[in-house]
């Protein structure tokens, strides 16, 4: 177990480090910029065109989940780390 909480603890911190660096800033600025962009597009498109509709949705949430996944790792890896220090406290 010890190794599964330090795997993700590990990984949580690589996290951070990317969201924290100048890629990972650019790159969530662009996935921000994906969202906004398909949900302006969303406003202007033919609602029977299910295809652009479902695009644009797509678009959207794959920025959204990207975000999402780095954050639940950051997230997790914290939450692994404050585990693995009270199994050492015990």
């Amino acid at each position: 177990m010890n190794d599964e909480l330090m795997a993700s603890a590990l990984i949580g911190d690589e996290a951070k480090k990317f969201l924290e660096s100048d890629l990972g800033k650019v790159i969530i600025g662009i996935a921000d910029q994906e969202v906004d962009l398909a949900k302006e597009k969303l406003l202007d498109v033919d609602p029977d065109d299910i295809k652009a509709v479902r695009k644009l949705q797509h678009q959207a949430e794959f920025g959204i989940a990207f975000k999402s996944w780095l954050y639940n790792l950051l997230n997790e890896g914290e939450q692994a780390m404050a585990a693995f220090k009270q199994q050492e406290q015990e």
